[in-house]
This record gives structure tokens, sequence and C-alpha cells, in this order.
């Protein structure tokens, strides 16, 4: 009978340890959605290793090789609930046409398995793209060797959602003490999960409306191009990418609750002064602004009532963006005699 308590005793310890062990793996799933939203990255490009090797050996029977290239969607975008997949294209160049064949030349990104980061999977999704080449003429041209850069260019779109608490105050000016909820006050966000990331912003409370100044920065290590033109990364198309491609955010969205905002300047219009609530911002050493307006309505003020309220302010972006790597190989023609 003691041995049998004892043994119960014993199952009751366990399934107690083993309760809290569950309970610390649990994860808050606010802090999860936090986790999904970092980092700056979105597509990211490497060679998977010894393919294509440092040095290739051609012989008469030999000439063919191939380079495979990792491609991982580190971001945020689509959501988990966006059936939209990676617009875009990855091209190989660096090389001589006439020396080395590659198919294909590209590869859309669609094709691929690229899902964001998940709460399964905050490392996101990743796939591999395999080009194979067959080295020509090369043996003619009484060359020892030859060295070509691989170069893997990946051209997409992309999107970035950030969002932040503010404060309005609709009586900035108020000379009665009252108490308030909050603080008119600048904020400074963090990554976004995303390349391109809103980084600050700076409010200013007046008696009839609120104005916002928010900053955007391009946070990664890639090139900002307009969400229209990536078709013209294209190493070996007809088009190139032109002073009017490159760093260009288009601002879909700046909304405080359920308020669309109008705002400015913007680039691409001919008054540069009209508010409007959508347009293309430039980016000038990796950075822009726009200002953006809140009115408040004559008899109603604002959404929060005459009082101070805090409401989320959400920005939406889109844009197009270039990542890159690189692979120096030594292609060397093996003498048959």
């Amino acid at each position: 009978m003691i041995k049998l308590k004892k043994i119960i005793f014993a199952l009751l310890i366990i399934s107690i340890l083993l309760a809290s062990g569950c309970k610390k793996t649990q994860k808050d799933p606010k802090k999860q959605l936090e986790e999904l939203k970092t980092g700056a990255e979105g597509i990211s490009l490497s060679f998977v290793p010894d393919f294509p090797p440092d040095t290739i050996h051609i012989e008469p029977n030999v000439k063919n090789f191939e380079a495979m290239i990792e491609i991982k969607n580190k971001g945020a975008y689509p959501a988990a609930d966006d059936p939209r997949k990676i617009e875009g294209k990855l091209y190989l160049s660096g090389y001589d046409k006439n020396l080395v064949e590659m198919a294909p030349e590209n590869l859309d990104l669609n094709s691929l398995l690229l899902p964001s980061k998940s709460p399964v999977n905050l490392q996101g999704g990743s796939d591999v793209a395999a080009f194979k080449a067959e080295v020509q003429n090369l043996d003619s041209l009484n060359v020892e060797k030859y060295e070509p850069v691989l170069m893997a260019t990946a051209c997409y779109k992309y999107e970035t959602t950030a969002t932040a608490s503010v404060c309005i105050d609709p009586n900035p000016y108020s000379t009665i003490k009252e108490k308030k909820v909050c603080q008119v006050h600048d904020v400074t966000l963090s990554s976004q999960g995303a390349p391109v990331a809103v980084v600050k912003i700076e409010e200013a409370a007046f008696s009839a409306k609120t104005q916002f100044k928010v900053t955007i920065r391009n946070v990664g290590t890639g090139d900002v191009l307009k969400d229209d033109q990536i078709d013209k990364c294209n190493p070996f198309g007809t088009s190139r990418l032109g002073r009017e491609d490159v760093d260009k955010v288009y601002i879909e969205r700046i909304a405080v609750g359920q308020q669309e905002l109008q705002c400015w300047p913007f680039v691409d219009v001919t008054d540069s002064s009209a508010k409007q609530q959508s347009g293309f911002i430039r980016l000038v050493n990796n950075e822009g602004s726009v200002i953006c307006e809140l009115e408040k309505k004559d008899q109603e003020g604002y959404a929060g009532g005459n009082t101070a309220y805090i409401t989320p302010l959400t920005v939406r972006l889109k844009y197009g963006y270039k990542a890159i790597a690189e692979k120096k190989l030594q292609i060397k023609v093996v003498s048959q005699k």
C-alpha cells in the first residue's frame, strides 16, 4: 500500500512538472506577432555551397555545371491570411553569353515556395532555384582560364505595414488644468519585418488639426525601386533602370484609426504641395518623409470627442526591391596534350 502511494505521488510530481513545462513553452500571441514583425530583410539570396564550385575544369566531354541559389523570405509579407505570392524575378548574369549558355536566363519568384514568417516558422520560407550552364567556345580562344563573377539578382514587389499608438489632443492649448490620458509626443519605431520601414512619427497638435511627419527609411542592404518598374532589372533586357525608377516608395495608406489622412509632398505630381491620400515619395540617402494632417471636424471634434485619447496610426507601403548575391568562378580548360 505504501509502495502504491509512493508511485502515485511520483506520478503526480511528474504531471505537475510536465504541466509547468507546457506553460513555459506557450507564447504570448502579442509577442509572437512582434517576432514576425522584426528584421530588416525581405528576400535574401545566397549561392548553395559548391553549386557551382569555386573551380570548374572543362574537358572535351565535361562542359556543364550547375548554379543553385537559395532564396529566403525573411520578412512579414505576405501575411499568413494573404493568398498572394511574391511577385518578381530572379536573374543570373555576369558572364559572357558567347562563352557560357545559361538556362533558364531568369525565373519567376511566384513559382517558388516563399511564404513569410509565421508562428510555426519564424525563419520564413525558403526554396532553391537551379540554373544549368554549358561552357562553349572557350577552348578555341586558346586561354587557360576564364574568371567570371556570377551575379544573382532578385527584383521583387514587397509591402510594409507599420502601426504605432499616437495621442490625439483636441485642446493642446487649454489653460484649464485637466487630467489627460496621454501627451502628444514623437514615436520611434523598431523594425517591421521588411527592408523598407517607418522609423519615426513626429506629432504636432494645433487647435484645429493634428500633424504627423512620417519618416521612411531603406533599412535593408538592397536598392528600392518603383514597384511597377521591376521588369527593368533584366540584365539581358532592352530597358534599363533610370533615376526616375529608383528610390521611390508608394504610400498606399496612412490612417489614424479609421480615418485616412491627407498628406504631402508626393513626387510624380504636378503640384508637390497638393494633399492626397496616397502617392510616391522619394528617398534621399535612403530616407524620405511625408507630412499628414488629421483635421478636427467643426462640431463633432475628433473621433475621441473633446478629450485626449490614444488611437493607432497605420502606414502601408508598397515598393520594389533589389537583392543580389555574387559568386566568383574560375573555369579552367584541361589540356589534352
